[in-house]
């Protein structure tokens, strides 16, 4: 491709056909401010900050392709008066609340101020009086914050499908990105006094994916706080155990927030910095990642031998699951059931860990650390609350019987399993609060006992990883009923070991499906599993989950198993990860987690002793109990709207 010859500031750089200014300054780390620019997105040039001098016109960086000859500058007297006269106009329609505002330590727009010195409340807020939405438990939107870069509408329509915000059609000042739907005559007065919105136009809902907070350059969208609560309850234990858990992508991306590379793993890091914030107990995700593993891979097994209508689709990524039950119902009954990763590590807490504490399961916190803002609304379902009674006459738990006996036994009694959810974001903010350094804290191990995990826990956090993770265990599984008749073994938790030759020195199985990885949006290939030749799918982003969706529905396509993640690259990319995130950073991100797996000696679930305990000690082969603890049933789901708080 040829290349194209052109100087900033008087220093000659080489382009490529089609790049912007912008483009090439990134690449050569010049430094030109910018906010509404996102790699993910078409060019908008609306924050007018990235302005340059093109030759010898005023323009944006990000809008202007590179000429052969071209002379640009950076920093002529004209262009920096206009970014600082776009700057305080910026932060006229941005009102700073930055005391209780999780970006503090990382404000773009704040770092953009000492800069230029410009004075913040020069020109008056003029959104001061601007209502913050909230989308379910997940998502708040502070249109006071908003800067009308259009950011979050394009991604909600573009790349998630789902059409969620809208621009209105007046102009100037009064032109307001918003929640689609809002008219005045639908708001209804609600018994808590807020203003509950009725969306009852064309299909369209939020799944609280969270790509529209991942996107936004000033904070305006955010995942809704829980961050007070659980500070408070560090401070106030009244004799309850806290147990915080960290989702498999968490340990590769927090370091950014610290200063750290994209991709640097954290991971005894992370357990000492729990510690240091008052946490009894640090544990890993991980762990029920195996234990989804475990549960999927049966299910695929019987999805397969019993000629279920296929494909089989995931169901851990909340939402995903609920872009199934709104937008294309007709699918649900293709939704494994197997519960996401923390919804099989909080209730193995809350049963089994509580028994060997002596503690009642009501004294027991469970805070999990994601990568997600829909796991916000995924831990406050009613079908992910666990009836303490119920458990109780069918689990071996006497510690739990005797403790509980005082307090009037546990009938009737519904806990959450996790209470709480704080974003890598959320948590970093946390630390920095807390003045801990996790670039410099001593590592810890994860606590035992459920501080076991397997290298297929580890790629949950990238795109195929859920699917990778299956697979291996499903290979094992079908051997085991090959060779036996009957999966009473799997069950059970017994290791049956092959007469057949190991796979492997570690496994008795396949262990790598590589054709499941990649951070492409829509991955398929045919796949050999346990003898049985699989076709498979594998998409991230709900834009393409739609496109699979679509072409199943039209008879263009057949796939035997289908995994689907809301967020580009999967939770990796997920709605509450450090800003930036793209494709670049994504792909680090990625590699780390492969790298933790290699690098683990046990990377199948079905070889976790931890997760064999469970069934052998706990479920004993009890496959409804089974089925109450570690799965969930799906519906169709109404239009949830949104408040005004």
């Amino acid at each position: 491709m040829k290349k194209i010859k052109f100087t900033i500031n008087g220093k000659e750089y080489m382009a490529r056909a089609g790049e912007t200014v912008l483009d090439v300054a990134k690449r050569e780390k010049i430094e030109i401010p910018h906010l509404c620019k996102h790699p993910d997105l078409k060019i908008k040039g609306n924050c007018r900050m990235c302005l340059v001098e093109a030759n010898g016109q005023i323009t944006t960086a990000c809008s202007t392709e590179i000429l052969p000859g071209m002379t640009i500058k950076t920093d002529t007297k004209e262009v920096v008066r206009g970014r600082k006269i776009n700057l305080e106009l910026i932060f006229a329609e941005h009102i700073e609340k930055c005391p209780t505002c999780i970006y503090q330590d990382s404000c773009t727009i704040l770092k953009y101020a000492a800069e230029y010195g410009i004075k913040i409340a020069r020109f008056e807020d003029r959104k001061k009086n601007y209502p913050i939405w909230q989308f379910s438990e997940s998502i708040q939107f502070d249109s006071s914050k908003c800067i009308d870069c259009r950011n979050c509408e394009e991604v909600c329509r573009e790349m998630q499908a789902c059409s969620f915000y809208e621009i209105t059609s007046d102009k100037g000042e009064d032109q307001i990105v918003k929640p689609r739907g809002e008219t005045r005559d639908k708001r209804q007065e609600t018994s808590a006094g807020v203003d509950l919105l009725k969306n009852d136009d064309d299909k369209f809902d939020c799944t609280y994916c969270g790509q529209c907070v991942t996107h936004c350059p000033v904070g305006a969208i955010s995942g809704t706080p829980h961050w007070q609560a659980v500070e408070e309850l560090l401070k106030n234990k009244n004799g309850k155990v806290l147990i915080a858990e960290i989702a498999p992508s968490i340990r590769v991306s927090i370091g950014e927030e610290f200063g750290q590379d994209y991709g640097k793993i954290m991971t005894g890091q992370l357990a000492a910095s729990m510690k240091a914030l008052g946490f009894d107990y640090a544990f890993d995700v991980n762990l029920g990642a195996d234990f989804t593993t475990y549960e999927e891979a049966k299910e695929l097994v019987r999805w397969i031998t019993e000629g279920k209508p296929r494909p089989m689709f995931t169901s851990c990524c909340p939402a995903w699951v609920k872009f199934v039950e709104f937008f294309y119902p007709e699918f649900i009954f293709h939704l494994t059931t197997s519960n996401s990763p923390h919804m099989c590590s909080g209730p193995v807490i809350k049963t089994f860990f509580a028994d060997y504490l002596k503690k009642d399961p009501r004294d027991i916190e469970v805070v999990s650390i994601m990568p997600c803002t829909s796991k916000k609304h995924e831990i406050n379902l009613e079908k992910h609350r666990i009836d303490l009674g119920w458990c109780l006459e069918r689990l071996d738990l006497p510690n739990i019987a005797q403790v509980c006996q005082s307090r009037g036994g546990l009938s009737g009694i519904r806990v959450p399993a996790v209470d709480h959810v704080l974003t890598t974001r959320e948590y970093a903010f946390l630390l920095h609060r807390h003045k801990i350094d996790l670039a410099n804290i001593k590592p810890m191990d994860l606590d035992m006992p459920l501080g076991v995990c397997s290298g297929a826990g580890a790629i949950y956090g990238a795109s195929g990883g859920v699917m990778e993770s299956a697979l291996r265990s499903a290979d094992y599984f079908f051997r085991v009923l090959d060779e036996t008749g009957s999966m009473d073994s799997v069950v059970k938790g017994k290791n049956y070991q092959l007469k057949k030759k190991r796979f492997s020195k570690i496994s008795q199985s396949r262990i790598e499906f590589k054709e499941a990885r990649g951070q492409e949006g829509i991955k398929t290939a045919t796949v050999k599993v346990g003898g049985r030749k699989l076709n498979i799918a594998v998409a991230n982003g709900l834009g393409n989950a739609k496109k699979i969706l679509e072409d199943l529905k039209a008879g263009k396509v057949k796939y035997d198993y289908v995994e689907v993640m809301a967020c580009p690259g999967g939770c990796i990319g997920g709605g509450g990860q450090p800003i930036p995130t793209n494709a670049e950073i994504r792909a680090k991100r990625a590699a780390a987690v492969y790298e933790i797996d290699k690098n683990l000696p046990i990377r199948t679930a079905h070889e976790n002793p931890s997760v064999l305990e469970v069934y052998n000690k706990y479920f004993k082969g009890d496959e409804e109990l089974i089925e109450r603890v570690l799965h969930s049933k799906f519906k169709p789901r109404e239009k949830e709207g949104y408040k005004v708080i």
